[in-house]
């Protein structure tokens, strides 16, 4: 459905989020954990008591991102990250410096390089597109979307296909569960012909079993809390374990991978040691809510490889294979906007926002000159964000006149106010 300019030009295009760039995972689970419940909160109740038009939220091990659209700015992302705050648990201080803010076209962009995996603790990770869809199944299902971001994130999800199937990064290997089975072969050799316990049945179990098989695995066994492990081993070659058979199958396997995500653990210290003495064992923790407790990881003889330890030994990209998906994903975010806003406006907004940054930069770089860097990283994060609120009216503004034809009364503006020589297409 094609977007109406008298539509287009009254909202806002928002993010608020973070990952593992600039959030430990221990408080990115406190967001996963709480996802429904924020998502609940933000998007269920009417627009004219949250400012919230429509949204998506996205929730993985590694990241957590809103997405939605606003007529009112200010308010509704104040809104936004009180309830964040309050829901899990982080305070409002933590939540509002560790919660980027975008607007605009920058969250296209975002969007689209994370549905293909260029912003991944594994770039290029085989998950991620998956998570996406799932979030924005969801947000289909539960009537919160827009017309607008139908359109984002079907063509987000689009452009990932092109990035797998053109680029060496679909190739296979390049997801978490990967990386650890790598790190436990490195450290205790071929996992092929030993046995192996999954814990869990959702998506990332079934990664993990896929990847098991790949590396041949002699036999794999599926524990399920919920009970769903017979259900799921039909259809995956695997073998079910019940509540009673859960100790004695940790006691004969090689190597257990915990992916459930349940809010309460599996296996605690007890249970490990009454099943397999001092037996060594591997045990692959990717997921935020652990189904290891604490106290597993203080014996002696288990392995916990975790996200952190994923993190450290995520493989570098061959430099060529990420241009060549950037390259893919810049000129499908390009299209996206030209499909979205009149192009002859958009070197205009450029020009002024990159004007704006260039005096940020400037300022941000006497400060650290003055007082060091951490004061400097406090008062970057401030402006960048007054400025993103402070350009959003100018832009969208911009965008609106076209229709009028007064978008060279706007360059002159531009070039009065701001000294800017605005190139646009037809000029060329």
């Amino acid at each position: 459905m094609p977007l109406k300019w008298d539509y287009y030009s009254r909202v806002a295009l928002v993010l608020i989020g973070a990952s593992h760039h600039n959030l430990a995972l221990s408080k990115l689970e406190l967001l996963e954990r709480e996802a429904s419940q924020i998502r609940e909160r933000l998007f269920s109740a009417p627009a004219s008591e949250t400012g919230i038009s429509g949204g998506v939220l996205v929730a993985t091990c590694n990241r957590f991102e809103v997405y939605f659209e606003t007529e009112v700015f200010h308010s509704t992302v104040d809104h936004a990250l009180q309830a964040i705050s309050e829901i899990s648990g982080l305070g409002a201080e933590q939540t509002n410096h560790s919660l980027q803010v975008s607007a605009g076209f920058s969250v296209v962009e975002h969007v689209f390089s994370v549905a293909a995996g260029l912003d991944s603790m594994i770039v290029g990770e085989a998950e991620i597109a998956g998570q996406v869809r799932t979030a924005f199944t969801h947000a289909q299902k539960e009537k919160t979307t827009t017309p607008l971001l139908e359109q984002l994130f079907q063509r987000a999800l689009a452009t990932s296909k092109v990035v797998t199937s053109s680029t060496g990064l679909g190739a296979a290997g390049r997801s978490i569960v990967d990386v650890a089975l790598n790190v436990v072969e490195s450290r205790y050799g071929a996992i092929a012909g030993k046995r192996a316990m999954v814990l869990g049945t959702g998506a990332y179990a079934r990664v993990a079993v896929a990847a098991l098989q790949r590396r041949g695995c002699k036999e794999i066994s599926i524990y399920s809390a919920t009970g769903r492990a017979r259900q799921f081993s039909e259809t995956h070659d695997t073998t079910p374990i019940s509540n009673d058979g859960l100790q004695e199958a940790l006691a004969n396997t090689d190597l257990v991978v915990g992916c459930s995500g349940n809010a309460t653990s599996i296996l605690n210290a007890d249970f490990v040691r009454a099943a397999r003495g001092d037996k060594f064992l591997p045990m692959i923790d990717v997921a935020l809510s652990s189904d290891f407790a604490s106290d597993v990881r203080a014996l002696e003889s288990v392995d916990v490889i975790d996200l952190e330890v994923v993190r450290v030994n995520a493989p570098k990209e061959h430099g060529e294979e990420i241009e060549e998906a950037r390259d893919i994903v810049q000129k499908a975010v390009v299209k996206f906007e030209n499909e979205q806003s009149a192009r002859t406006m958009d070197p205009a907004i450029s020009a002024m926002r990159s004007h704006v940054g260039i005096l940020i930069d400037l300022e941000v770089k006497r400060v650290r000159d003055r007082v060091g860097d951490a004061i400097a990283a406090d008062v970057e994060f401030s402006l960048h964000r007054v400025t993103n609120a402070l350009l959003h009216t100018p832009s969208v503004r911009a965008r609106s006149l076209v229709r009028d034809g007064e978008q060279d009364d706007y360059r002159t503006a531009i070039q009065v106010l701001f000294g800017i020589d605005v190139e646009t297409p037809e000029d060329v």
